[in-house]
């Protein structure tokens, strides 16, 4: 075998016709990544080209995320992509979808359905006769399981990906138009699943361990003893009643107590770009990075995780008078505000890795926390962190210098109001 043979059979893949060249699109998309809308816009309009009387192409693609539990996108020809939505969790399913060919197949576990929508056909889902009403002549639908495993096997979370195809061509879709169309849809289901895992993957540990971390995590930054050194601003917050409430309270009515109050304390954190790195039962660790040494950027940043702080308090505030119309039981919040150099990266065992900041500030801070009650306030700023707050550590107020557990020297506190 000759190199240039070796080098080609080494390469990408080598396509050798229009439709092979459709194949090596695929793969390449999915190789490279970019997003599933764009990969499916793509895929539709090439099939066109190719001859293939589109009409309507359809997906559904299953997501592991907080909020949603799939993404859906239409594509029609001469309009392109004309829905783009999201299936939240929280939302129940309408009759549409218990009528839907979709639910039939799901529920009988089939893999392929094909409907002709001619007018000798009898259809037998309510969607099929609007399609034929708008001209659509021809309809298939094809489910690709990821092999994703869900725990919770719901029926519209079993499939990895729902793919629906109709054609407004006046015979449906030819015998040359099907054999196209059998030979590139699982490539791109393949391509699309390839595309998705990786999003699924940012997704889950953008959920669990915060966007900035979860970055670090993707680019390689897997190994224990990992580390870097930063400057930050530390916030410490932590909820007043709960282990009481724990003991008194039901199960479901605890946990959506807690989520209420930790949207409050999270919200305007991560809406000011901080980084909450861990939420430790009924409180959280946040970091804002101090990037640069320059006293004005700090004093921004300061400024900005204490206006944080202050609507974490102003929300929990509106939460509690919510609560106490409704005859609910409420909690009160303590923040400490604190800055220091912390180390930021991987540490735990050889196959258990948390990545977190640790250091004496991160100690400080939470020890600062806990003078809140012995002090009456719900809010407390260390020295350092007011002499580089400046002019935006103004509403705070010197409380005196207090001894922390472990820390050697007493400490100036600044107290909130």
């Amino acid at each position: 075998m000759d190199s240039v043979n070796l080098d080609n059979r080494c390469g990408h893949f080598q396509a050798t016709n229009e439709q092979e060249e459709l194949f090596a699109w695929l793969i390449d998309a999915g190789l490279k990544g970019g997003t599933v809308r764009e990969l499916f816009t793509e895929f539709c309009e090439r099939l066109n080209q190719q001859g293939v009387k589109l009409k309507r192409g359809n997906i559904a693609l299953s997501a592991i995320h907080p909020q949603v539990s799939a993404f859906m996108y239409t594509w029609r020809r001469g309009e392109g992509l004309v829905t783009n939505t999201n299936f939240l969790h929280s939302e129940e399913p309408g009759e549409g979808w218990f009528a839907s060919p979709f639910f039939f197949m799901l529920t009988n576990k089939l893999t392929f359905l094909h409907r002709p929508l001619n007018d000798e056909t009898e259809l037998d889902f309510p969607v099929l006769v609007e399609f034929r009403n708008q001209g659509l002549t021809d309809w298939f639908c094809q489910i690709f399981d990821f092999g994703w495993g869900f725990e919770s096997q719901t029926l519209e979370r079993t499939a990895g990906l729902i793919t629906s195809w109709a054609s407004d061509r006046p015979d449906g879709f030819s015998d040359e138009e099907f054999r196209i169309l059998s030979r590139t849809i699982p490539v791109f289901g393949l391509a699309a699943k390839g595309i998705a895992s990786f999003r699924t993957a940012r997704s889950v540990l953008e959920t669990y361990i915060g966007k900035e971390t979860a970055q670090k995590v993707l680019s390689g930054q897997v190994r224990r003893g990992s580390v870097d050194s930063i400057n930050a601003v530390l916030v410490y917050a932590d909820l007043k009643g709960f282990t009481s409430l724990s003991d008194i309270s039901g199960q479901g009515d605890l946990v959506e107590m807690l989520d209420q109050y930790l949207d409050c304390m999270a919200g305007p954190i991560e809406a000011a770009g901080g980084e909450i790195l861990k939420f430790m039962g009924d409180g959280l660790l946040a970091t804002f990075e101090l990037s640069s040494t320059d006293p004005d950027d700090m004093q921004k940043i300061c400024e900005t995780a204490l206006r944080s702080a202050e609507q974490m308090m102003s929300g929990i505030a509106s939460l509690n008078q919510k609560r106490r119309q409704s005859d609910k039981p409420t909690m009160g919040l303590d923040i400490a505000l604190h800055v220091g150099e912390v180390m930021y990266g991987n540490v735990g065992s050889e196959t258990r890795l948390d990545f977190t900041v640790i250091g004496p500030a991160v100690n400080e801070v939470s020890r600062i926390e806990v003078l809140c009650d012995v002090l009456g306030t719900g809010l407390i700023a260390s020295g350092d962190f007011v002499r580089a707050a400046r002019e935006a550590g103004s509403a705070l107020t010197s409380c005196g210098f207090h001894e922390l557990r472990g820390v050697r020297e007493p400490i100036e506190l600044f107290c909130h109001g």
